[in-house]
């Protein structure tokens, strides 16, 4: 039996606030900017400019990845983690290590490590970047990369790549499939 899908981006989108719904209802968010603990207000939850005027994201949250963080940026004596009044010279502290080099010397260095840290990529990059990549997460049509159909289903083929169908394309071999006569198949002169 059937059943109509009813969803929605915005539905989808809201889901992935259930976090902030929760610590805001516990009185441990602010509806202000930049200081919350996931929208830059915390040090260990931001970007830093590099060397060469690139970026590195920072998400070292938990105790155990902001220790890797500070070993592998060998800082020495940086302020406590989660001191509020101690966040500005912890956010220096951080600025000042990685402006002492390049996006590629810094993605080396944390590269297979758990300090959550990552390059800040172009889309150029991203498109090329081995784990999308590997998955096939975009594709390019006529020279346009765009990401690929989402989601995937295990027994629904998909589009991976190549030409989009043209509009009508394949009309009558849908309705013949669902099992529609030719009789009533769509025409340029009969709207479906």
């Amino acid at each position: 039996m059937g059943q109509v899908v009813d969803a929605s981006i915005v539905e989808g989108t809201a889901s992935l606030t259930a976090f902030v719904h929760g610590v805001r209802a516990a009185g441990m968010w602010r509806d202000e900017r930049g200081v919350n603990l996931l929208d830059t207000g915390a040090p260990y939850y931001d970007v830093y400019r590099t060397a060469d005027g690139e970026w590195m994201a920072v998400g070292a949250v938990e105790p155990r990845f902001f220790a890797e963080l500070v070993r592998l940026l060998e800082m020495d004596d940086p302020p406590p983690q989660h001191d509020r009044a101690r966040w500005p010279r912890l956010r220096a502290a951080l600025a000042d290590a990685f402006a002492r080099r390049t996006r590629e010397e810094w993605t080396a260095v944390f590269a297979g490590t758990d300090a959550c840290v990552a390059p800040v990529l172009s889309f150029a990059e991203a498109a090329a970047h081995p784990q999308l990549a590997a998955r096939g997460v975009l594709v390019e049509d006529d020279g346009v990369c765009h990401p690929a159909p989402a989601p995937r289903f295990s027994r629904t083929p998909g589009r991976r790549g190549g030409p989009a169908p043209a509009a009508g394309e394949h009309t009558r071999e849908v309705f013949t499939e669902w099992g529609v006569p030719d009789r009533l198949h769509p025409t340029p002169n009969r709207p479906a």
